[in-house]
């Protein structure tokens, strides 16, 4: 009897833990957990995108685009940026790609300055994928010095601002395929305001907080809780234009 009882109860114990973990894995809160306990151990995901055959041809189309010019504003960032398209005025180009994290983006300048592209001024929104790569707080911080660093004396800029990482939904944090969690980017927003300090840059936040409910992005501002749909879009670009005036 004692036997056939210890049976059952390490049934049950099965089954509710199999519920347990069934559940957290949809819900995407054991990959949030796992991160929170320690990110040094887990297999998080690293930017490869520069040896990506489509991220090299639109480089390529860029580079075809813009070689041996002084643009007045360049854009760099990932993809809530590149949703604006090149909608800013004359003058102005979007070099901001999908995926695109600290990592890629000196990759990305490599080539942007051997072909001799100028900017006046540089708008850097980046830092929302790097809260999903395996990017150490100190890889950040240094990468993010020396994109300013080669986008000031490479590309001639007088004046770089920098946008921190964008805010997903509660929900899309929960999930690692979509965002990284809200504790995370809050960390890369504080590294971003960190650098931009140490570096003298202008960082801009109260421009695009319509877009947020406190730290969360807003539900009606995105169409899969991490990029923007059109109203967030005209919000994202109406911000910007003000900058640029």
């Amino acid at each position: 009897m004692k036997k056939l009882l210890a049976t059952i109860s390490l049934l049950l114990n099965v089954i509710v833990l199999t519920g347990i973990l069934g559940w957290a894995i949809k819900t995407g809160y054991l990959g949030r957990i796992l991160v929170m306990f320690n990110e040094t151990y887990i297999e998080l995901p690293t930017d490869t995108l520069s040896s990506n055959p489509w991220w090299e041809d639109e480089v390529k189309y860029q580079l075809d685009l813009t070689k041996q010019t002084q643009i007045d504003t360049c854009f760099f960032g990932d993809s809530i940026t590149y949703g604006l398209g090149n909608t800013m005025g004359n003058d102005t180009f979007n070099f901001a790609l999908p995926g695109m994290s600290t990592i890629s983006q000196l990759e990305q300048l490599k080539q942007l300055t051997a072909d001799r592209v100028k900017c006046n001024k540089a708008i850097i929104a980046l830092g929302t994928n790097d809260a999903i790569y395996r990017t150490t707080d100190a890889q950040f911080i240094n990468n993010m010095q020396q994109i300013i660093s080669i986008i000031r004396t490479k590309m001639n800029a007088k004046k770089v601002l920098l946008i921190p990482s964008f805010y997903s939904t509660v929900a899309a944090s929960h999930d690692l395929t979509l965002a990284g969690p809200l504790e995370r980017v809050e960390k890369i927003r504080s590294f971003t305001r960190q650098v931009a300090a140490t570096e003298k840059v202008l960082i801009v936040e109260k421009e695009i907080q319509p877009l947020y409910e406190g730290t969360v992005l807003k539900e009606n501002a995105t169409k899969d809780g991490v990029h923007l749909n059109s109203e967030g879009r005209k919000i994202y670009r109406g911000a910007l234009l003000k900058i640029l005036r």
